[in-house]
């Protein structure tokens, strides 16, 4: 660590974080420290809060972190408030976080756990802050595009019906179910605020399907509509996928799917209403269950939490049964997890595997 640095120790918190069931049903002890290696010569001259960092800012910004989130390691838990104390602020040049676990499930006796993990401003190059210019993200990928002649227009609506824009949480060809009823004993504590804004940028998978009009260019078009939101930055954006229709009436085209990762402070209700925003932009119409469209916008992770609202259940509650959202995922990162196992493995297992190819394997293959 460099001269100039703020400390913060012993920041006492209570969080649910282990890999044992128990140690996520009810809060344990954490302490935390902060190191904070800056420039102090400014502040140190002006005496003016503005020219340094506010220790009181960065409690509180460990405390959302170690209070809402949950991880099995505190390796991870580390990992994150590293990461977010360095995106906080770009004066700050490097952290060193330590986590301590008192009460850590061990037989033996002793006094302490604890992991400390250092980054620099090197280590969080692939998290941009929000307010760093935005990547442009083409959403074009090397491959076959959809076939024209077997592009459906996209719906008319009649001059006096209404259009149906579906909520992103009744969307798609895998249907929706409530977490509380999957998992009634779940305690309603360990659920996320909906409306809560993120005290600092989170990652979230989004996952995007078409099978009317030009699907290709309303994907494309979709990541660029992402990309263009002032509080959404598009990290990762994978291949293209060829998937045959999941429930449904009979003789559908494919479907073109992709998945998204990005970045945002969005409260998870506020960035469903982005979606679905862009779900109505492009024309996005419901006649039938599971029938086709311009456009899905589903959210399927925010940030690893649970939730459980009438508008929006995350992780989705089907996705970990669906290839055509699985593939393109670990395609995008082959490392993701999703509820604590490998997505490309979920993939492998998932009924539709053999249905869905690369775009760019599937060049051969006549829409259906």
């Amino acid at each position: 660590m460099g001269h100039d640095m703020i400390r913060l120790t012993g920041l006492r918190l209570s969080g649910r974080h282990g890999v044992f069931d128990f140690e996520k049903e009810d809060p344990q002890p954490f302490t935390v420290d902060a190191e904070l290696e800056l420039d102090l010569r400014g502040p140190g001259r002006s005496d003016d809060l503005n020219d340094t960092i506010s220790y009181a800012h960065i409690a509180d910004l460990i405390q959302e972190v170690v209070t809402r989130e949950t991880y099995d390691l505190i390796e991870a838990l580390a990992e994150t408030l590293a990461r977010a104390i360095l995106l906080h602020d770009k004066r700050i040049h490097a952290v060193a976080v330590t986590v301590h676990k008192p009460q850590a499930p061990l037989t033996q006796t002793f006094d302490d756990v604890s992991v400390t993990i250092r980054r620099s401003r090197a280590h969080v190059k692939d998290l941009p802050a929000l307010d760093e210019p935005r990547r442009q993200v083409s959403g074009v990928y090397e491959g076959e595009l959809v076939d024209e002649a077997a592009s459906a227009p996209s719906p008319v609506e009649e001059e006096n019906e209404a259009r149906l824009t579906t909520p992103t949480a009744q969307l798609g060809p895998y249907d929706r179910a409530s977490l509380a009823e999957l998992s009634p004993q779940a305690p309603a504590e360990h659920l996320r605020d909906p409306d809560l804004p993120a005290a600092f940028a989170v990652r979230c998978v989004l996952a995007l399907g078409s099978n009317l009009g030009d699907s290709r260019a309303i994907l494309a078009s979709a990541v660029q509509a992402l990309e263009a939101h002032e509080s959404v930055v598009v990290v990762n954006v994978s291949p293209l996928a060829s998937t045959a229709p999941v429930g449904g009436p009979a003789n559908q085209r494919n479907y073109l799917n992709q998945v998204v990762e990005i970045e945002t402070q969005l409260s998870p209700h506020d960035l469903l209403d982005v979606a679905q925003q862009i779900e109505t932009d492009h024309n996005r119409v419901r006649r039938e269950r599971w029938g086709p469209r311009t456009l899905d916008v589903d959210i399927v992770t925010y940030a690893g939490a649970t939730i459980d609202s009438p508008r929006l259940q995350v992780p989705h509650p089907s996705a970990a049964e669906r290839a055509f959202v699985l593939l393109p995922w670990s395609w995008m990162d082959p490392v993701a997890l999703l509820n604590g196992r490998p997505v490309r493995e979920l993939a492998r297992e998932a009924p539709d595997f053999h249905e869905v190819r690369k775009l760019d394997d599937a060049a051969q293959e006549p829409e259906q």
